[in-house]
């Protein structure tokens, strides 16, 4: 009988980011208290922090006394002074950049143009890095990292296989930015992204088992289980919007019909308008129409949000998560989805399940994506105990 060993290097990565984020979540915290929350011994942490100190991520102070016998007690903090983080959403129309601290505070935003053309996407990616870095007032050798979000199947190794709306197939793109910025990006699909946001400043931050969902063209989403997020042998998991809802039924994307994302993506529910004789902008016109209680587009979200239902009891029965977060489209129109999605949530999960879901929106809104490139750029760092973070370098 063979014993799996675990790697020490491992285990380290693994205390490394506890101890930075539960500083992150506790701004001020003391190396006692990290203790408590992280259940890392104290010894241990004092290894990490010497090292995240080195690095410039983690500031120490020390409190004022109170007139007690004894040392005062030291005050830990995210430095988010020196070292940024690029944070980008890509899509056909336009891309979303975020310029973020270590700590996942946003310090500048922007979109610019997209591109079907690789290296004129790459390039408006550089230039957009570059001018909120100068918005910012941060020096581009300030930039430690780039996190990027794409629509479409991403493997494990960090490449894209197939990003159908960008006809993009076999693709590093994330060596591509990389090599334009000077600094090592990180790439995944969009909506797994998001979901790692969520995870660490949105709405998943306290659920160890959680599913995001979201998307525009179509539907996927974030499989948060057992407190980290599932991708599957080959990194593609968590395609929920091909998942069947009605045999026979609407034509997909795909190829297929009556899938999930034929009912309550952004696109579908456009088409669904059209169909009713409207012809709307985007969602926010969409929302400002439900507002205003336009009969037709109440009725088209009424039976989206029928659909979206059905499709949240089965993920439920399947999955039981503590919770099911809604961004994108089903976020912003949450309010119109959700009375017609519960009901038919409760007649289809089941009792011992549902109870326990929650059906929540999405905190970060139209930032989850960028936030989520932000999230897997500071994971890399956190998990690559070569990386120095916040070394100098050369201007790109």
């Amino acid at each position: 009988m063979h014993t799996r060993r675990i790697n020490s290097s491992t285990i380290r990565r693994i205390n490394a980011a506890r101890v930075f984020h539960g500083i992150r979540k506790s701004p001020g915290i003391s190396p006692q208290g990290l203790s408590k929350a992280t259940g890392v011994d104290l010894a241990t942490i004092s290894i990490i922090l010497s090292t995240l100190e080195q690095d410039g991520l983690v500031t120490r102070t020390l409190s004022e006394r109170t007139g007690r016998s004894g040392r005062p007690n030291s005050q830990l903090n995210i430095n988010e002074k020196d070292g940024v983080l690029a944070g980008v959403a890509v899509d056909v129309q336009e891309i979303q950049i975020v310029l973020s601290s270590f700590a996942g505070t946003r310090l500048a935003s922007l979109r610019v143009e997209g591109s079907r053309d690789q290296d004129r996407a790459a390039a408006a990616i550089k230039s957009g890095v570059h001018a909120l870095l100068k918005q910012a007032g941060h020096p581009r050798k300030a930039l430690a990292g780039v996190g990027v979000g794409m629509p479409g199947l991403v493997g494990l190794d960090g490449k894209l296989a197939l990003a159908p709306a960008l006809d993009w197939r076999d693709v590093d793109f994330g060596g591509i930015v990389s090599a334009a910025l000077g600094v090592p990006a990180q790439l995944e699909n969009d909506i797994k992204a998001a979901a790692i946001a969520e995870h660490l400043f949105g709405s998943g931050v306290h659920d160890a088992d959680f599913i995001y969902l979201s998307g525009r063209s179509g539907v996927g989403s974030g499989l948060y289980l057992g407190g980290s997020l599932y991708r599957g042998p080959h990194g593609m998991a968590g395609e929920v919007g091909h998942m069947k809802l009605m045999p026979h039924g609407r034509p997909c994307a795909c190829g297929g019909f009556g899938c999930f994302e034929a009912y309550v993506s952004e696109r579908a529910i456009f088409e669904s308008l059209r169909e009713a004789g409207l012809h709307l902008a985007d969602a926010d016109a969409v929302r400002d129409a439900a507002l205003r209680g336009e009969p037709k587009v109440l009725a088209v979200l009424d039976e989206a949000g029928r659909n979206l239902g059905l499709g949240l009891a089965n993920l439920a029965n399947i999955f039981a998560p503590s919770s099911v977060i809604l961004g994108g489209i089903m976020g912003l129109l949450a309010d119109f989805l959700l009375p017609a999605a519960r009901p038919v949530f409760e007649a289809n999960a089941l009792r011992e399940i549902r109870r326990d879901v929650a059906i929540t929106v999405s905190t970060l809104g139209e930032f989850a994506i960028p936030m989520g490139g932000i999230a897997i750029a500071l994971q890399h760092f956190l998990e690559d105990p070569s990386a120095a973070l916040l070394r100098p370098r050369a201007a790109v």
